[in-house]
């Protein structure tokens, strides 16, 4: 086991510019080509690290975004797996035993959803599907899900990916989608069978062996790389956590809390430790409140195509930490409102209006008096 440099790499870089598939499905393409070379003529062997993403990044002359991106893709397919503080290195993928049906991605989860959402819609061969956002409705499954799934439909031929006015695109369906009885069963048919619900028994698992009761467990940006999942599907898994009563979430610094087994949980334990934050408001934390804040100030200030102000500057406005508006952001990154762009005159710009939770009602007391009647 060995970590690789860019000097290991013996094949072309890939081609952008002549190219007209997308960066990203390129770089995975030759991602493929390389670690299988590699492996080939002896320059590399199963397990051992490749080059972290921000060389690799430089070495391809993308951002570390994109190639974070591809790796997640490659790793979907079974060639990358990932060990926490080490690194991505390269499976044993010519092993028949690559994925086990205990180890099916959420990739592949999206995949045999979208598969069956666009069989049931009867789309035609060389027509567009649904859009990234009808389909995660559809699905229940993110939309970020959504986008590396058809990406890797894509990678196998079954959709092309077609550029339209602006930064939209469309995915156009080029080969007959068909679902296997595994996909079937468990793609489709177990609706628990989401990458969220495997991954909370697979976390409360680890939290109950490795923690005492009332101790504080790992922010949720490591178990995040822990599990190589998004911090999104971490935040909806320890939603689930806390209503089952295993952990209780705090604000800041105060992190997470184990509140122990429940054969050996003690009622007045959780209460007492709710009733900590119930004695002080900003205890605890809740990033959902400053997104629909900061919503209403968008709707409020800017048009469709504004340039929104800085993070630091939004957070002054809001009275919040840049980490939460960052948090916020990614919301609306997510859901294909915003858009993050590079460069000189770039910035975080409004592709579409988000829309704001309408305000409660709020009543007031008057004293009839007061009123003046004309």
């Amino acid at each position: 086991m060995k970590h690789l440099t860019l000097d290991d790499i013996k094949i072309k870089k890939p081609d952008f510019e002549s190219s007209k598939i997308p960066k990203g499905q390129l770089i995975v393409s030759w991602m493929i080509e390389w670690i299988k070379h590699s492996i080939d003529c002896g320059i590399a062997d199963f397990g051992d690290f490749i080059p972290p993403k921000e060389e690799l990044a430089s070495f391809l002359e993308v951002s570390p975004a994109t190639i974070q991106n591809s790796i997640r893709q490659v790793k979907n397919l079974g060639y990358f797996s990932s060990k926490q503080s080490l690194g991505t290195y390269i499976n044993d993928f010519y092993s028949n035993q690559i994925k086990t049906q205990d180890e099916l991605y959420h990739g592949n989860i999206a995949q045999c959803k979208i598969k069956k959402i666009v069989l049931d819609s009867n789309i035609k061969l060389n027509e567009p599907i649904l859009s990234i956002r009808e389909l995660s409705r559809l699905s229940d499954i993110s939309q970020n899900t959504i986008r590396f799934a058809l990406l890797n439909l894509a990678q196998e031929g079954y959709l092309e990916k077609v550029r339209l006015k602006g930064n939209k695109h469309a995915w156009i369906y080029k080969k007959e989608f068909h679902l296997t009885k595994e996909e079937l069963i468990n793609g489709i048919k177990d609706e628990n069978f989401t990458l969220t619900h495997q991954l909370v028994d697979k976390i409360q698992n680890y939290i109950e062996k490795t923690y005492k009761q009332g101790d504080k467990i790992h922010p949720n940006a490591t178990f995040s790389a822990m599990f190589s999942v998004s911090i999104k599907t971490i935040n909806d898994a320890m939603k689930i956590l806390n209503a089952r009563k295993i952990i209780l979430s705090r604000r800041g610094r105060y992190g997470t809390v184990y509140l122990g087994k429940k054969e050996n949980l003690k009622s007045e334990y959780v209460t007492s430790e709710r009733k900590k934050i119930s004695q002080n408001q900003n205890y605890f934390y809740s990033w959902q409140k400053t997104l629909e804040h900061l919503k209403k100030h968008i709707i409020e200030n800017y048009e469709t195509g504004d340039k929104i102000a800085p993070i630091r500057e939004l957070a002054k406005i809001l009275n919040v930490s840049p980490n939460t508006i960052r948090r916020a952001l990614s919301d609306l990154f997510q859901s294909g409102h915003l858009i993050s762009q590079r460069g000189k005159s770039g910035g975080i710009f409004i592709i579409e209006m988000p829309q704001a939770q309408q305000d409660a009602y709020k009543w007031l007391a008057l004293n009839p008096k007061a009123i003046k009647l004309n």
